[in-house]
């Protein structure tokens, strides 16, 4: 269960983030992830005279729709797949988490 939990907190983390780039042309062999991609688009958009257009818009709504789909996911892993671990740790005699 522990083992299962670990890999799915860890995929999670990985379609939020890209944690292997080091560098700036790591990009080609590490694609950017949600956090990368959303951040992106804000800067595209923010400026002295900001230019809000089609493209920019359908993206948001595309991102937005993406990250209801990650926040769902990540609040049942806190909420629901956490606790449940920890309860079964406890009446295995192990303890919880830290």
């Amino acid at each position: 269960m522990a083992d299962q939990l670990l890999r799915d907190l860890k995929a999670w983390d990985e379609e939020m983030v890209q944690r292997k780039s080091k560098a700036y042309d790591d990009v080609e062999n590490f694609p950017n992830r949600f956090t990368a991609n959303y951040m992106f688009l804000l800067n595209q958009t923010e400026s002295d005279i900001p230019r809000i257009n089609q493209p920019s818009l359908d993206l948001k709504k595309e991102y937005d729709a993406q990250w209801q789909l990650l926040k769902k996911q990540g609040e049942t892993l806190l909420q629901e797949r956490i606790p449940a671990l920890e309860k079964a740790m406890w009446q295995a005699g192990v303890g919880g988490l830290w």
